[in-house]
């Protein structure tokens, strides 16, 4: 489980550390082996040179004859070789018999007295004169040397030679080359290290680097390619696979470009093709309007007209004889008024239902304004309603019909009257239009009054569309006021809010003499005139 969460660089160290540790403790052990095999064979022959050199040199110092000389030789020869652990001499004339020995408890080396050894076969005679046997634990060797004096044995010398220092020898150079091992090893992961940083994880970091990049949608990073091994190669493969995808991201983008930008112009032409479409559903609808209530009032005018020229004569006939007195005169008025009432209706509806005949001239919106406001101002200061003019000064003035253009005024006073039956506050402005570059004057109407609902207010420019009490309007007023406003190539809209006013606002042309296409010199056409 550890091995699975090491990278790839401690798995490969890993592996070759173990790989390594194995191989050195097998040829170690091995090279223990064959070190140790050949040490003990040197020191055998060295201890076998030695004991015929002590046995030459004890005849020659007649070492044989003075045992205390033959003790003090034997313990220089222990003091001189620390593997000789003790030496023993036996004389052979008169009789075999020891004469000297190193051992302090007088343990001798005569094979007859070392415990174990059952079986003489096992000695080797290493020369003619010596013979040689290892004790049973392994652990020394005991080496019989013959000593002649003129060719005739005379004594023997044993010596007991421990193999104990094999060991240590053979120890301190296995930990010599352990250490060397090590060394060498941390020396190999130090180069694998360096390899791997150079080689592949810096490399492999900056590719990871690259592909997160991309994942963050940032396909212009590159990975460096720093060799023209597998490494190297990947690197140039993953750069031309970004590439690639680059390109291929660029032209699906520029595609999906054009195909949202023909989608969009597609979707502007479906747009402007149902404004047109409404536009012109609106028209048929308005137009079928006008020619119903074009018939119903020419067929109203035809109907009542008669009859109430008849009444109204009458009741003027009534009113200079004094019919009834005082009373009799009020009731004939209140008839007369109402007479009027219903001729002025009937006109407003035939008016509406024909295209009004234009006279252009040259016409001071601000004083057609302060014209509208003074003859209503009766009515203002009776219901208490105070009068705010914000008209700009540099505002040219405009090419307009005045008398159709005040009637729109006065349709726009009236209704903020109506809108503040408690007083308020009647604003009228002027000012030069700077969407259009100073070639259309916007005129607005607004008051304080109880505003217009939402619904209400996409209605109010509708023909017979009214909220007030019945008797108090027949709904043409703003119906009037728009089409004489579109007939002078103007625009008219009302914002509003309950229960914070309406503001009406009107957008005219300088000069809207080319867009009608009207000559300013072509006489006043037919009048609109009431049947009655």
């Amino acid at each position: 489980m550890m091995f699975r969460r090491l990278g790839l660089q401690g798995k490969i160290v890993l592996i070759i550390a173990v790989a390594v540790i194995s191989v050195v403790a097998v040829s170690t052990y091995i090279a223990m082996l064959l070190t140790r095999q050949l040490v003990e064979e040197d020191t055998y022959r060295k201890a076998l040179a030695q004991a015929r050199s002590i046995a030459q040199q004890l005849v020659d110092e007649h070492a044989i004859e003075n045992p205390s000389i033959l003790v003090r030789a034997l313990r220089q020869l222990e003091h001189d070789f620390p593997s000789i652990t003790q030496a023993d001499v036996f004389i052979h004339v008169p009789r075999h018999e020891l004469i000297a020995t190193t051992d302090p408890d007088g343990q001798v080396l005569e094979l007859d007295y070392i415990r174990d050894i059952e079986n003489y076969n096992d000695y080797q005679r290493a020369e003619p004169d010596q013979i040689t046997i290892d004790t049973p634990d392994g652990n020394y060797w005991i080496m019989g040397t013959t000593i002649r004096q003129d060719d005739q044995p005379i004594a023997c010398l044993n010596l007991k030679v421990s193999k104990l220092h094999l060991s240590v020898i053979t120890e301190r150079l296995v930990l010599r080359n352990l250490l060397v091992t090590l060394a060498g090893l941390a020396f190999l992961i130090l180069v694998i290290h360096m390899f791997f940083l150079r080689s592949i994880r810096k490399p492999v970091k900056e590719m990871l680097r690259v592909i997160d990049s991309a994942e963050g949608k940032s396909l212009q990073a590159r990975a460096r390619v720093r060799s023209h091994d597998e490494i190297g190669q990947l690197a140039e493969r993953l750069n031309r696979m970004l590439a690639r995808i680059e390109s291929f991201n660029a032209e699906l983008g520029q595609k999906i470009q054009d195909a949202t930008a023909e989608l969009a112009s597609r979707n502007e032409d479906l747009r402007r093709i149902n404004e047109e479409l409404f536009e012109t559903q609106k028209t048929l609808a308005r137009s079928e309007r006008l020619a119903v209530a074009g018939q119903l009032a020419a067929g109203l005018a035809h109907e009542i007209g008669t009859p109430l020229n008849s009444i109204s004569g009458h009741v003027q006939l009534l009113a200079r004889q004094g019919v009834g007195g005082a009373a009799g005169a009020r009731r004939l008025e209140i008839i007369e008024r109402q007479i009027d009432s219903i001729v002025r209706s009937v006109k407003q509806l035939l008016s509406w239902t024909r295209q009004f005949d234009l006279r252009l001239e040259q016409v001071d919106v601000a004083r057609l304004l302060e014209d509208s406001l003074t003859l209503s101002s009766p009515a203002l200061e009776h219901r208490h309603i105070r009068v705010v003019m914000d008209w700009a000064r540099k505002v040219p003035p405009v090419y307009a019909d005045p008398g159709y253009l005040q009637q729109v005024f006065l349709n726009l006073i009236n209704n903020s009257m109506d809108a503040m039956p408690s007083g308020g506050t009647l604003t009228t402005r002027t000012r030069l239009s700077p969407s259009d570059q100073d070639k259309a004057v916007v005129i607005e109407v607004e008051d304080t009054g109880v505003g217009i609902a939402h619904d209400t207010l996409q209605r109010i420019f509708e023909p017979m569309f009214t909220t007030k009490r019945l008797g108090t309007g027949a709904g043409l007023g703003l119906a009037i006021s728009e089409q004489i406003i579109r007939q002078h190539k103007g625009s008219i809209q009302a914002d509003s809010e309950l229960g914070r006013g309406t503001r009406f606002t009107i957008v005219l042309p300088v000069d809207c003499r080319e867009l009608i296409e009207v000559r300013t010199d072509t006489p006043r056409g037919s009048k609109i005139e009431s049947p009655v």
